[in-house]
């Protein structure tokens, strides 16, 4: 296979597509709701871009949501806002309280045997040998906010469903070539 930097510009969205048929992703799928309403309640109201980013916009301690609803679909999104419970094991919240007294909560983003590393929801690392901690306890409580099937109407719900699949549409296109 050539490097792509030998690939023009065409010759690579044709192999992009190419990849997507094979992922079972080649269908045009409508959109759920209205995605400019979807942007701004995933900026505002709903307050996801706090943590979560989308096209390099937003947080960083959410998952990056930018080509999330490639692969899922809109009923699977709308479950995963409104029961995030239901979500992965990886984004699990814990409190640590180090052997000195300090206590740290944030997300489990590394952990072995021996050390934790924990990002705290200010977006700090910390690597934590366990040995040196009093307590470590994981919180059952997601981090997400569990209330959004009541604080957002179904057609809110609609729209920002229709916005992450408006952005995960969006293929990009490099405005400059690599050497």
């Amino acid at each position: 296979m050539p490097a792509f930097r030998l690939a023009g510009k065409s010759e690579i969205q044709t192999l992009v597509a190419y990849l997507r048929v094979l992922q079972g992703s080649s269908k045009v799928l409508s959109l759920a709701g209205n995605s400019q309403s979807g942007r701004a309640i995933f900026f505002g109201k709903a307050g996801c871009g706090s943590c979560h980013m989308v096209a390099g916009e937003g947080g960083f301690l959410g998952s990056d949501l930018s080509s999330y609803a490639r692969s899922v679909s809109p009923s699977a999104i709308r479950k995963a806002i409104t029961d995030p419970t239901s979500a992965s094991a990886r984004s699990r919240l814990a409190v640590a309280t180090t052997s000195a007294g300090q206590t740290l909560k944030g997300l489990v983003r590394n952990e072995d045997n021996f050390s934790l590393q924990l990002q705290s929801e200010d977006g700090s690392f910390h690597l934590l040998q366990k040995s040196e901690l009093q307590t470590l306890e994981y919180q059952v409580q997601p981090l997400m906010p569990t209330d959004y099937g009541e604080r957002l109407s179904r057609q809110e719900l609609d729209d920002l469903v229709g916005y992450l699949q408006s952005v995960s549409s969006i293929t990009p296109s490099p405005e400059k070539e690599r050497d």
